[in-house]
């Protein structure tokens, strides 16, 4: 039972989001939080709101364009609660957080975590059901723990780019990422006094082929990516290198622990198996994984939602990879936005449809 709980604002230059400020807040590690702290923003409105999960190192300006006017998510047809995940910077993290749980001694979170405290916001704010929870990547990964956790709570659930667990390969994969970032003898164990731009900048470059695909270097698509586009490909690269330059290492290992941690099969009461879990979610699911994804691949995304007993799977036909479902190609953004406002609309539940 969680003490204390308080909603504060805080300063509006930082994306005019809130605090959301939780004593005692107890994490499934074991560990109780002093003060557990989760950034979010209310769009306000009427009706049943959407809320959404933000995905690694991310903030929700990063799903800002699915919030544009007559988007899916426009604030002005839809009420919005942004949340952002534990570890981001703003909501509790190392970076954030006082001694004992300061820096490389800030305890493991899980996704269940992220969705307790996201539950208590909404206690907070007087929100009995939501109409949807949709995030990308981890983002996706909160929506189907809410579905499983909270299945009275939703009208349905979004996972983009997202998938019920962190597969073998995805492991491997993410512990590659730690690897690079650690490498840099500046990381020093997590007590650096400087940044490790090193280690930074070798994760990054670790990520580029994964974040994206074959097909995605095997043209001029590096042109295509609004955020980092460039005349050629070492260009694109070098701006790529530049992406976590300004996030703090321990937050950013503290997410990638989380992410690999993941497994819907160990929610509380599952005994480990996904069937059991994936059963729980008495909604409609909608999974939008992409054709090119490396680490959250849409066989394995297939497979996941044909244990859950009403879901959707519709392919994002794209060469960007894991990153289709972040909206950096014009005909990305298309695509999801077009389900997205499909899947929204009022409809006669499907079974397992893809």
């Amino acid at each position: 039972m969680l003490r204390g709980k308080q909603i504060i604002e805080s300063d509006v230059s930082e994306a005019d989001h809130r605090i959301l400020e939780s004593r005692d807040f107890p994490l499934e590690c074991g560990v109780v939080l002093p003060r557990a702290r989760l950034a979010w923003h209310d769009s306000g409105g009427d009706g049943a709101p959407v809320l959404t999960c933000t995905a690694f190192a991310q903030t929700p300006a990063d799903l800002g364009w699915l919030r544009a006017a007559g988007g899916p998510l426009d604030p002005a047809r839809r009420r919005v609660i942004s949340t952002e995940m534990l570890g981001n910077g703003r909501s509790s993290s190392p970076s954030n957080t006082a001694a004992p749980f300061a820096g490389p001694d800030f305890p493991p979170v899980t996704i269940r975590d992220n969705v307790a405290l996201q539950a208590h916001l909404l206690d907070e704010l007087g929100v009995e059901r939501v109409a949807s929870v949709v995030g990308a990547s981890m983002g996706g990964q909160q929506a189907l723990q809410w579905a499983v956790s909270h299945p009275g709570r939703m009208a349905s659930a979004v996972a983009i780019v997202a998938s019920a667990r962190a597969t073998l390969h995805a492991q491997l994969f993410l512990q590659s990422l730690e690897t690079a970032l650690t490498s840099d003898p500046a990381f020093a164990g997590g007590r650096y006094v400087e940044p490790p731009r090193r280690g930074l900048e070798r994760m990054s470059e670790t990520w580029a082929p994964w974040a994206t695909s074959p097909e995605f270097f095997s043209g001029e698509h590096h042109q295509a990516f609004e955020d980092t586009s460039a005349a050629d490909l070492e260009g694109f690269l070098a701006k790529w290198r530049t992406r976590y330059l300004d996030r703090d290492a321990n937050d950013l290992i503290s997410q990638l622990r989380c992410w690999r941690a993941h497994d819907l099969g160990t929610t509380p009461g599952c005994g480990g198996s996904l069937a059991a879990a994936a059963a729980r979610a008495a909604m409609p699911v909608l999974f939008l994984p992409s054709r090119t994804d490396a680490y959250f691949a849409a066989a394995d995304v297939r497979a996941d939602a044909a244990l859950f007993p009403d879901a959707r799977v519709e392919v994002i036909d794209s060469v960007a990879g894991h990153a289709a479902g972040f909206g950096r190609m014009a005909s990305d953004r298309e695509a999801v936005a077009r389900a997205l406002e499909d899947f929204l609309a009022p409809r006669a539940p499907s079974r397992n449809v893809s």
